[in-house]
């Protein structure tokens, strides 16, 4: 039986509105033999365990949309109306994952599960975004019945089978699944705003046909930190949803499901233990086990300056959540480094608004 859902933090009002360019921070600069070539302005929040704002780059009360960061969030809500899903199943629901035959596997095994194939999918068509899976398709291309672009190759296809089964087992309509008017849409709803303590502004349509919530940077980060500090809460007796317990634990069994082996979600879940989980135009959530988390958003919907980022902000307020030998690694290689000839000239750096708060 399911612990009792932990107390909800006051339901805060967010701000309406993306922010304005003159009020976004400054996050990393690229510099090419020394000279500033690219700059990536955005916005930073740190929360704490208990949710509350540690620092900030920029306005932490800016609404965003969460696009696939929301995952996790999304796949407590399937599991809440009842999907039935192993752990590596509720990895790659809750993931944005690379289209490999691996991934396009787990998506067949939920939809078989509940009785269904990939022609009740409603995410978009896509080729994979692994670039071995694509030479290999590549290989095949030639032959009548050579590889076409489907649905169980799309990113979100796992969020969207997890949505599916969710359907089934509580006998609601799996035709109109996407429709934000849908009992299942409407739990999804419910779960972001416990867990992240802010009511959604806009809804509206994201790159995979669902529902795009809209809701406070803060808030993103404060409810992916609730879900990562999950198994700690319940390992000390604290009541709390076993449904996020359950996204939290598979994500880190599992996180060549929730992105690819190599892909940088991947490596900092494998590698630091850390909850990752980016989303398209430029959000980034990382969470530590004891809820500390780090949201980042950048104005130009770029993604390489987050995970410096994110990283950085994450050892300097949880460092006792952080291996840092293991840390300069992982920076290593999920920082952009800027190519002359084929050889580095230059590197991204944090710019002076993270380095003030890095600072304080």
């Amino acid at each position: 039986m399911n612990s009792p859902t932990p107390t909800s933090p006051p339901v805060q009002p967010a701000r309406p509105g993306i922010f304005a360019p003159q009020e976004a921070a400054e996050l990393v600069t690229l510099s090419r033999n020394g000279q500033v070539e690219s700059r990536h302005s955005g916005a930073a929040v740190v929360t704490g365990p208990s949710g509350e704002v540690l620092a900030a780059v920029g306005p932490p009360d800016a609404t965003v949309f969460g696009r696939s960061a929301l995952k996790p969030l999304q796949a407590i809500a399937s599991l809440r109306l009842g999907a039935v899903l192993e752990s590596r199943h509720v990895a790659v629901a809750s993931g944005s994952h690379r289209g490999t035959s691996r991934h396009r596997r787990l998506v067949r095994e939920i939809l078989a599960g509940a009785g269904l194939d990939k022609s009740a999918l409603q995410c978009p068509r896509a080729w994979p975004k692994d670039r071995r899976e694509l030479l290999k398709m590549a290989e095949r291309t030639h032959r009548p019945d050579g590889p076409r672009r489907n649905r169980l190759a799309f990113n979100c296809s796992g969020k969207h089978a997890a949505w599916l089964a969710a359907c089934v087992a509580s006998g609601l309509d799996t035709d109109t699944y996407l429709d934000p008017d849908h009992p299942l849409q409407r739990e999804v709803l419910t779960v972001l705003e416990h867990y992240c303590g802010t009511r959604t502004t806009h809804v509206g349509v994201d790159g995979c046909g669902g529902p795009a919530p809209r809701l406070a940077l803060a808030g993103l980060a404060r409810g992916i930190g609730r879900v990562a500090s999950a198994p700690e809460r319940a390992a000390q007796g604290l009541p709390i949803d076993d449904f996020a317990v359950q996204v939290a634990t598979s994500m880190l069994r599992h996180p060549w499901a929730v992105q690819g082996h190599h892909s940088t979600n991947t490596r900092i879940m494998r590698e630091l233990g850390l909850l990752a989980k980016s989303g398209a135009d430029g959000v980034l959530v990382v969470a530590a086990p004891d809820g500390t988390a780090v949201a980042v958003k950048t104005l130009d919907g770029a993604s390489r300056a987050n995970n410096l980022v994110a990283l950085t902000l994450m050892a300097r307020f949880a460092p006792d959540q952080v291996d840092l030998r293991a840390l300069n690694g992982v920076l290593d290689v999920v920082t952009p480094t800027v190519l002359g000839g084929g050889r580095p000239v230059g590197r991204a750096e944090l710019a002076g608004p993270v380095l003030e708060v890095l600072d304080a």
